[in-house]
């Protein structure tokens, strides 16, 4: 009896470790602020059943199936799971290509490998051990037929179709998959909702173990290794790219998948098409660890060396957003530090689309560093001002120049140039005015030289090697 509450006490404590709060949501990233970012989205529902997974945009040229697979990721479920990535392949989603560093779609017959492409596809891989059928959404050329019609209409055309690798796959342990039973059924009810005959869905057997099939290729994709290592059910769906529009080809998708769910019983609150223009209000950028709120379309500036990252983009989308500081970091520098040596521009993207810019504009430093200081005296008391300051005096005032020098001079110091001023009594003018009891009297000046063309006010400057380190304007009043 003992040994008997001692397995009880076991098995009950295994089951909690494994409970999953229903209903709820959990959002994983992998790879975050890089090219390949990977967010995976669970939805538990309140009753559990059958799992789903769903990828999206594991070839980023297909919008369709990513935008409908994002749809998915806010989905509430009343009963059974779903495991929802609808941006498989961000750095090709962000290009719009096919696939930048080769076809993720062909990778699934290799060995796990370094590059980040293959990560994402060993989680992938993961995922489905997990679920219980598997949906992979793309969008192709044309429109799927089972016999020829023209180029566009055919049985080598992909798109408008639910794909699988066998009508009945037969898995190592024996069983039996029927594929074609739940496509035909799933194709009946999503071609009643799509109505226009020209836009329906077909069936699309390739044959993908068999000898001498026309499509090999499909050996190395995502939905036969789902068949031959896990046994699991898996699912091609295929909107056309010569649809009309980007809705028409997510509604498609959502049909196809809504009906696929039926027949796992998932029950869902069914996600609605509503495709907003992506539009950037601002971002949040911090230089050095402190935030700045940036509009889009404007500026910001800062100097050389300053490190800036993105924290925040406000706008009317949080999914599939990124930005790229051009000329640093790679396609995706969302939340990532980067140091700043020269002018750039930061683009934010909704997947593909531009949503919005910010210009960076960076001052070289010079040797000036952070800030700028001048040290004076005036009327015999010293003072210290700032770079862009100005200093009121009056006529008959005097002024002793005694130093200038940055955060990063170094102990350097550097000539002070009063503009429109030479020390009397001194045979060569090289523009060093330090050491000077200067008393002031505008008619010891060139006018040509003040700044308000009155001849009361005159800049004080450093230059260093060609360049402008700091300045003030010295004013004068009678």
């Amino acid at each position: 009896m003992r040994w008997y509450l001692v397995l009880i006490t076991i098995l009950v404590s295994v089951n909690l470790s494994f409970a999953v709060e229903r209903p709820s949501t959990q959002h994983e990233v992998h790879f975050k602020g890089t090219d390949y970012e990977l967010n995976i989205y669970r939805i538990n529902g309140r009753n559990d059943g059958k799992t789903m997974f769903i990828v999206g945009g594991i070839q980023g040229d297909e919008p369709g199936g990513f935008l409908s697979a994002d749809l998915y990721s806010d989905l509430r479920l009343e009963k059974g799971n779903l495991i929802v990535i609808p941006r498989a392949n961000f750095k090709s989603i962000i290009l719009y290509d096919r696939g930048p560093d080769g076809d993720m779609n062909r990778r699934f017959q290799k060995n796990p490998k370094e590059e980040d492409m293959d990560k994402v596809v060993e989680i992938i891989k993961q995922l489905m051990s997990e679920s219980d059928v598997f949906l992979n959404l793309h969008d192709g050329w044309g429109y799927h037929t089972p016999t020829y019609i023209d180029k566009w209409r055919n049985p080598y055309r992909f798109g408008q179709s639910v794909i699988t690798d066998a009508d009945v796959y037969q898995c190592a342990d024996g069983t039996e998959l029927d594929l074609r039973t739940h496509a035909d059924k799933v194709l009946e009810e999503t071609n009643k909702k799509i109505g226009d005959e020209q836009y329906h869905m077909h069936y699309f057997n390739t044959k993908t173990q068999n000898t001498g099939t026309k499509f090999a290729e499909m050996r190395k994709t995502a939905t036969y290794y789902a068949l031959r290592t896990y046994c699991l059910p898996a699912y091609a769906i295929e909107s056309s790219k010569n649809l009309p529009t980007t809705e028409m080809k997510i509604l498609h998708h959502n049909y196809a998948v809504n009906e696929f769910m039926k027949l796992y019983d998932i029950v869902p609150e069914a996600p609605t098409i509503f495709l907003k223009k992506p539009k950037m209000d601002y971002a949040v950028i911090n230089v050095n660890d402190e935030p700045k709120i940036v509009e889009e379309g404007s500026s910001i500036l800062i100097r050389e060396g300053d490190v800036c990252e993105v924290t925040h983009i406000e706008g009317n989308y949080d999914r599939g957003v990124s930005c790229d500081i051009l000329g640093y970091g790679d396609l995706n520098d969302y939340r990532k530090k980067v140091e700043m040596k020269g002018d750039s521009v930061i683009v934010f993207r909704k997947d593909n689309n531009k949503m919005g810019t910010i210009k960076i504009k960076v001052k070289k430093n010079n040797g000036t560093g952070h800030y700028f200081v001048f040290i004076v005296k005036h009327n015999g008391v010293k003072k210290a001002l700032l770079s862009g300051d100005t200093l009121k005096t009056k006529v008959g005032d005097e002024i002793e120049f005694l130093s200038a020098f940055s955060d990063v001079s170094c102990g350097n110091e550097y000539p002070i140039n009063l503009k429109g001023y030479v020390p009397p009594s001194i045979s060569y003018n090289n523009g060093d005015d330090r050491g000077f009891n200067i008393k002031l009297n505008p008619n010891d000046f060139m006018r040509k030289y003040s700044a308000d063309k009155a001849g009361m006010a005159y800049p004080v400057v450093v230059n260093h090697k060609g360049a402008e380190m700091g300045s003030f304007m010295l004013k004068m009043v009678e």
